[in-house]
């Protein structure tokens, strides 16, 4: 049999779940060796025009609809789509199914490594988050909640109460902070209905009720912001401006979708729109974002590229999506998930990941699938991620 017959066979089979370990392992190392991943790429583009009326597709339906639903394609979607399938292919396909394929061959096969590494595992992150009032008062959040909401005192998203109601009542707008940990994510919705989903190490300051002419926050770390309108109260017909203060940049919006990435141990400040329109602000200069695009804003000015939005709002789905990504980029993300401290034993090799890995995994998991796909090795220790080349 060909190498092509024969990976045309194996990525059949994996779509029907009925790879054996040794076919796991032949189809890693043909992909690896980066001389069929073209043909692989086509194949999956044909299953995903002709879908299950093709008769040569053993594929069961889950297998392919998971597939549509992470390259957001469709039998009747634009043309246009089809511009960044190799992109989406590589991102949520490809490697995908190594990591799907793999997994059960790894623990198979290194059953006692497996039980080393789970000792010392480190579990995903969750609702996690500290609301500090105007007074210094700090109150650790419900983890069995997932968001507030600030209205008429403050709530949790079922209704109950954070604080009784008299303990919020102020005569003017007071600053309030919700800070989230590593390995922890919270939503709020703001005084004026905006929602804001606060990633893992951040912190948004907002006022209690907003006033005047303008709304602003700020944003240490990453968040997605659903802005909604709001009408001046003195310009009537006019509509309130939202405004992000974050690293390097002002986000000036009305009422839109989209995320800001402001960490401070990143070169750049990136702000992904999903819907509406942004105005992004530095001291240099300012720009327009359209839905699609991302601005990442340094020191230097503002640089605007098309992006995969879904991409960049992984986190907000549950998910890690590391495209054309290096390593270091990659440990930034995961330390901060599973608040680990991240050390490089050795000099590690430039290479790019792709790949698409649940948040809700265990940090070994996700390791083993970097680890099979790339050839690196790993030590979890009381919170230390140990890195290191193969020997």
């Amino acid at each position: 049999m060909s190498d092509y017959q024969d990976i045309h066979q194996l990525l059949k089979k994996y779509l029907n779940n009925s790879c054996t370990p040794e076919e796991a392992t032949h189809f890693m190392q043909m992909l690896q060796s980066g001389k069929e991943q073209r043909y692989v790429e086509q194949l999956i583009d044909k299953y995903l025009q002709q879908g299950s009326t093709n008769p040569d597709v053993l594929a069961d339906e889950a297998a392919l609809t998971r597939i549509f639903k992470k390259l957001n394609l469709g039998d009747n979607q634009p043309n246009k789509h089809r511009k960044s399938l190799f992109f989406y292919l590589k991102a949520a396909a490809v490697l995908l199914l190594v990591a799907g394929i793999t997994g059960a061959y790894y623990y198979s096969q290194n059953q006692e490594k497996e039980l080393t590494v789970v000792k010392n595992d480190a579990s995903p992150g969750g609702n996690r988050a500290t609301l500090t009032l105007a007074d210094g008062q700090a109150i650790d959040l419900n983890t069995q909640q997932s968001g507030i909401v600030m209205g008429d005192g403050i709530k949790y998203l079922d209704g109950s109460s954070v604080l009784d109601k008299q303990a919020n009542v102020r005569t003017s707008s007071q600053v309030y902070t919700l800070t989230t940990p590593q390995g922890g994510t919270y939503q709020i919705t703001l005084p004026d209905g905006t929602n804001v989903w606060l990633n893992s190490a951040s912190t948004l300051k907002y006022p209690s009720r907003f006033e005047g002419e303008e709304r602003v926050v700020e944003l240490n770390g990453e968040a997605y912001f659903e802005v909604s309108n709001q009408v001046s109260k003195k310009a009537k017909g006019q509509k309130t401006p939202f405004k992000v203060i974050s690293n390097l940049q002002t986000v000036e919006v009305l009422g839109t979708h989209f995320n800001i990435n402001a960490y401070a141990d990143e070169r750049t400040t990136n702000t992904t729109l999903v819907e509406g329109a942004v105005r992004v602000l530095t001291a240099q200069t300012a720009t327009l974002l359209k839905p699609g695009q991302q601005s990442r804003a340094d020191t230097r000015g503002i640089r605007v590229a098309d992006v995969d939005v879904e991409t960049a709002i992984d986190w907000k789905n549950g998910d890690f999506i590391f495209a054309d990504e290096n390593l270091k980029s990659i440990m930034r993300k995961i330390a901060r998930w599973y608040g680990v401290k991240v050390v490089y034993q050795d000099e590690l090799s430039d290479d790019m990941y792709n790949a698409q890995i649940s948040r809700n995994k265990n940090l070994s998991e996700v390791l083993h699938i970097l680890e099979l796909s790339k050839g690196l090795t790993f030590k979890i220790e009381n919170d230390i991620l140990f890195l290191s080349s193969p020997k």
